[in-house]
């Protein structure tokens, strides 16, 4: 593939708004959650990144011609981290955020940690989400290495090399290479949010692991039963995926009986960055799908909850 990933866009007549507006919302507890936002038409695309990346790691998408709504997910960019992580508060974090934003209906695309929290965000809203694409996600099976890292011991070892290891480009192109993409280089883009936040990450990055090693081992995990979930669910693994097991698509086929899962050749964990046109066209899919599942005789709707109390905070205008 020639050229840039958002250059492909622009290419194949898909190119939307490159300008985010990025918010800064503010939550009952006075935590922050910032939320970065490109306009476009249709429904919102709400995209959840994985683990030690944040909202920006989604700008290739920015080309989209739909609205596209992406969080820092808490302790990760600069949105504040929670006391404990788990899914459902995070998913719980991000529902509040879209009622802040008075968003209605939208699509829905998960990463990683991303991806067990959208989950858990459509089960909490169903009726809401018109579709949802999962990449890789965690909560579908158990997860040994984020197990190993949250052990007390281990745990206590890896908070005080992790300021460093994050802080250093040499270690964290590094990780990328061995444990994350299948042998590509990192953009310097994804190198430099990691490392110029470095220590500041170390909180996030231990609730998010306790997160995921807590959600795939839970009597209650998404594989374990069936979701409350009726919409379309596009499900993807890379074959060469050394972060979370491509074994997991299994406990996607059991919670989430409809949905479509796929597994990439020659691809890590990094999808965004390893096939990105292969990422365009099954979201398109996934939009397609929705629309036509809107469409369907109507279903009975849930109880919305009441709104949240937040308030907003503009930050920035950012191209």
């Amino acid at each position: 593939m020639a050229g840039s990933p958002a250059q492909a866009l622009v290419n194949n007549g898909r190119a939307g708004s490159r300008v985010a507006s990025v918010t800064a919302l503010k939550l009952e507890d006075g935590r922050s959650l910032c939320v970065r936002r490109w306009p476009g038409t249709g429904d919102p695309l709400v995209l959840l990144h994985g683990l030690l990346d944040s909202s920006e790691g989604w700008n290739h998408l920015a080309e989209l011609p739909c609205e596209r709504i992406a969080f820092d997910l808490p302790g990760f960019g600069h949105s504040a981290p929670p006391a404990r992580g788990s899914l459902a508060g995070y998913a719980r974090d991000v529902a509040a955020g879209l009622e802040m934003l008075g968003v209605e209906r939208f699509n829905l695309v998960g990463h990683s940690l991303g991806g067990g929290v959208a989950v858990a965000l459509a089960e909490m809203m169903p009726d809401r989400v018109g579709a949802l694409v999962l990449l890789a996600p965690v909560g579908f099976g158990r997860i040994r290495l984020a197990e190993a890292v949250s052990l007390p011991g281990v745990r206590n070892l890896v908070q005080g090399a992790l300021p460093f290891a994050l802080s250093s480009r040499l270690a964290v192109t590094a990780a990328y290479l061995t444990v994350v993409s299948n042998g590509l280089r990192p953009e310097s883009a994804i190198v430099d949010r990691v490392t110029e936040r470095g220590g500041e990450l170390v909180a996030g990055a231990r609730e998010g692991t306790r997160a995921a090693a807590a959600a795939g081992r839970s009597a209650h995990a998404f594989h374990r039963r069936r979701i409350a979930y009726e919409g379309p669910v596009f499900a993807i693994w890379g074959d060469h995926d050394r972060l979370v097991p491509v074994s997991h698509l299994a406990g996607v086929r059991a919670a989430l009986p409809q949905a479509e899962v796929d597994v990439w050749t020659s691809m890590g964990h990094h999808p965004i960055g390893e096939r990105f046109e292969d990422l365009i066209a099954l979201i398109e899919r996934a939009t397609a799908a929705a629309d036509r599942w809107s469409l369907a005789p109507a279903r009975t709707p849930r109880a919305r909850r009441p709104p949240p109390r937040t308030s907003l905070e503009p930050l920035v205008a950012l191209r």
